[in-house]
């Protein structure tokens, strides 16, 4: 089983290396241990302990070793121009250093986010929150059946669109894990019993064209777990999500009329009506929450 457990640092400016290091001081407790580039990347790569480690490194040259081996990499970028080796084509500037993230300081790098990038390189499904009696998390494609059978429950799709045939939906989760997930961090997800790991529903956030590309949340339930709290337990922990973590201002959601227990969830949540608009020949009501 891929697990982290080495941290390496690579070259960093001093004022950036202190601050990573010191956001890094409890990682030993979490038996992770953080060593120097130099000292530790023959250990590393005579050992294949790659896959069990990440680099962190403003280095266009560590980072390629890094990606050579298979190993998980985070590019810090120079704040002066927001790049670290650069080449000029066609009047742009384009990162040559490959990584799986790049960051511009310090300040928010710990372990938990290490544990983010080193997930995205490995095709892990990133665990996004947890409620009393769920697990909301990246799709993974070992769902896709339960996910199915999840749609085929009677009612289930008559507000909402439905899967497409079963291949042409196994391309497009594939797509949707490496181009939505790994570009914007966030998207729509699965919600699993936090006991069993069943699948139980979908829920999450999306941009949507027909809101001028403002964030839509949107959220489905399985029958056999309709009428017991869930779809208010997890939108609730997935606005609070949005608000503190993704630091958005504001989210809506469309719901289509008639849709009367849609509405009243929103109204729970703390959504207000903003207006009727219609989309594919539907009359769909806006809500809206802002946080900020």
């Amino acid at each position: 089983m891929l697990k982290l457990e080495y941290i390496l640092i690579g070259k960093l400016p001093k004022t950036e290396r202190d601050m990573l290091l010191e956001n890094l001081r409890t990682e030993r407790e979490c038996g992770r241990n953080v060593l120097e580039w130099d000292s530790a990347k023959k250990h590393i790569q005579e050992g294949a302990l790659a896959e069990k480690a990440i680099l962190v490194s403003e280095d266009a040259k560590e980072l390629s070793e890094a990606q050579r081996i298979g190993m998980a990499a985070l590019c810090y970028l120079m704040p002066e121009d927001g790049r670290t080796q650069r080449e000029e084509t066609a009047g742009e500037m384009e990162v040559t250093s490959p990584a799986d993230m790049y960051a511009e300081g310090m300040e928010e790098i710990d372990g938990s986010f290490l544990q983010h990038v080193y997930e995205r390189h490995h095709r892990i499904p990133w665990i996004i929150l947890k409620t009393p009696r769920c697990i909301v998390k990246e799709f993974s494609m070992e769902y896709l059946d339960a996910l199915f059978e999840l749609y085929a429950g009677k009612g289930m799709t008559d507000y909402m669109e439905p899967l497409y045939p079963y291949e042409e939906e196994r391309e497009y989760q594939q797509a949707y894990i490496e181009q939505m997930y790994r570009f914007y961090g966030y998207g729509m997800w699965i919600v699993c019993d936090r006991n069993t790991g069943e699948l139980i529903g979908r829920a999450g956030v999306e941009h949507r064209e027909e809101l001028g590309g403002e964030l839509e949340l949107g959220y489905a339930i399985g029958v056999p777990w309709q009428r017991q709290g869930y779809a208010t337990e997890v939108c609730n922990a997935i606005l609070t999500y949005i608000k503190e973590e993704l630091m958005l201002p504001s989210v809506s959601c469309l719901i289509e009329e008639g849709n009367v227990v849609s509405e009243h969830l929103a109204q729970k949540l703390g959504f207000h009506y903003c207006e009727t608009v219609q989309i594919d020949g539907k009359q769909m009501r806006k809500y809206k929450v802002a946080f900020y």
